[in-house]
């Protein structure tokens, strides 16, 4: 079993989910209550874990104007945030898939399993902080 699978089965065994199976890309995506933590291949050497932490919908269009305030809110905050307290995890936004994702990386060697354990925890408390915020700031943005 390569790091990967192995991080990926013993954080489904510690959160008491089945193991999925990798997607076309070698990527697994664990539900975890509200939120789904990605977790595949990051270049030859890495992984990574992301987040996602709003999908801004397949009709941007019509929200355009609202999602440009949130990206730019979310820049503002992430910026006084890194300021207070720099965090491990990135936040972006990702252009194919239409979201607001946080993401991290780490070697993929004999200790990416406890990375991933402690890691895992840390992005879905971000995740959760990041849903807040937004929702704070744009409701209609949020699935209610």
């Amino acid at each position: 079993m390569n790091p990967l699978e192995s991080a990926v089965t013993a954080l489904c065994r510690e959160l008491d989910i089945p193991a999925p199976a990798p997607n076309a890309r070698s990527r697994y995506e664990l539900r975890v209550g509200d939120s789904i933590l990605r977790l595949g291949p990051w270049g030859e050497r890495e992984v990574v874990l992301e987040g996602p932490v709003l999908n801004l919908g397949n009709n941007a269009s019509a929200n355009w104007q609202v999602q440009q305030d949130i990206l730019r809110q979310a820049l503002t905050w992430n910026l006084a945030r890194l300021k207070g307290q720099a965090r491990p995890e990135v936040l972006s936004f990702d252009e194919h898939e239409n979201i607001i994702v946080l993401w991290r990386t780490w070697p993929s060697d004999e200790r990416l399993t406890a990375a991933i354990l402690r890691g895992a925890e840390e992005m879905l408390n971000e995740v959760e902080f990041w849903r807040n915020k937004i929702k704070a700031f744009a409701p209609q943005l949020l699935p209610s």
